[in-house]
């Protein structure tokens, strides 16, 4: 059975690439073994992250509560 890779942490960067800014962001964790796995920047503007944590904050809100 194929194990899931546990979560560690975010990597968050900003850059300006023409002029523009840049939120990057990249996941690492750990498989089976203790093997890392980190996947690459995805890099989006201000308003695109804006966005995704609307987004994310709407799907946390439809989560039941916690005990």
């Amino acid at each position: 059975m194929p194990t899931t890779p546990r979560h560690q942490y975010t990597d968050v960067r900003t850059r300006l690439v023409d002029d523009k800014p840049l939120i990057g962001l990249r996941h690492r964790a750990k498989a089976a073994g203790d093997m890392p796995v980190t996947t690459t920047w995805i890099e989006m503007p201000p308003e695109d992250v804006e966005r995704l944590i609307k987004t994310l904050q709407e799907a946390l809100a439809e989560l039941p509560p916690k005990n």
